[in-house]
C-alpha cells in the first residue's frame, strides 16, 4: 500500500515504521526504493532498522528523546554517517531507557470471592517516559485517558532503569539536571518523587 501510494503521490514519502516487523520494513523499501524514507517509531529498534542493508531507515522518531534528546540525535547521526560502532556503544547505554516504551509489572489483584491471582500489568507507550520524566522534573502532565498512572511495581520499574542509566551513564541524564536545575541522585531516591505517579 504505501509503495502504490508512493508510485501515485509522490509528497506521501515517509512512513514512522513501529510495527517492529524487519520483514515488511525491508519489503516496503524494495517496493518504495531509496526515495521513500522508513523513519524508526520503535526506539529499540532503530540501530537494526538503520543498519540492515535492505531497511536503510532514515531516523528515527523518538519517544525516549523526550529524555535524552542529545543522546538520542547523537545515536541517529552517528548511524546515518555509517559509524555503526560508535552507535553500537550509545545504543547499548541508551537500551535501559529504550525498555521504558513498554513496562510489563507484576502485581496482585484480589477477586470479590477473595481469591488472589497474579497478573502481569502493561503500561504502554508513553506512561514509562511520562513517569520518569515527571520524577525526574520535567514538566509531561498526567498520562491521557485511558493511560492513567502505574502501579507501584511498575513505578519501581521505572525507577531502577533510571538509577542504571545514571549508574552507568550519567551524561545521559545530566542534561536534565543542568537544564531543569535539579538534583538528579536527589529525585532518584526520594519516594515523593515517585508516588504520586501510582495509582493508590
Amino acid at each position: 500500500d504505501l509503495a502504490i501510494l508512493f508510485g501515485e503521490k509522490p509528497n506521501v514519502c515517509a512512513v514512522k515504521e513501529a510495527t517492529a516487523d524487519l520483514e515488511r520494513m525491508a519489503r516496503t523499501r524494495a517496493l518504495a526504493g531509496e526515495k521513500y524514507s522508513i523513519m524508526s517509531g520503535d526506539d529499540d529498534k532503530t540501530f537494526e532498522m538503520m543498519t540492515r542493508a535492505d531497511i536503510k531507515a532514515n531516523g528515527v522518531i523518538s519517544v525516549v528523546s523526550n529524555v535524552a534528546p542529545a543522546a538520542v540525535e547523537k545515536f541517529a547521526r552517528l548511524l546515518l554517517k555509517g559509524d555503526a560502532a560508535k552507535a553500537e556503544k550509545l545504543r547499548v547505554a541508551l537500551d535501559p531507557l529504550f525498555r521504558l516504551v513498554t513496562v510489563k509489572a507484576k502485581s496482585v489483584r484480589k477477586l470479590s470471592n477473595g481469591q488472589t491471582v497474579e497478573v502481569e500489568d502493561k503500561f504502554r507507550n508513553p506512561m514509562g517516559i511520562k513517569v520518569l520524566m515527571n520524577a525526574l522534573g520535567m514538566p509531561s502532565g498526567a498520562g491521557r485517558k485511558p493511560l492513567g498512572k502505574m502501579t507501584a511495581a511498575g513505578v519501581q520499574i521505572v525507577r531502577e532503569i533510571a538509577r542504571t542509566v545514571w549508574k552507568n551513564n550519567p551524561e545521559i541524564l545530566q542534561p536534565i539536571a543542568t537544564f531543569y536545575r535539579v538534583d538528579i541522585e536527589e529525585r532518584l531516591s526520594v519516594d515523593a518523587w515517585w508516588k504520586f505517579m501510582c495509582y493508590e
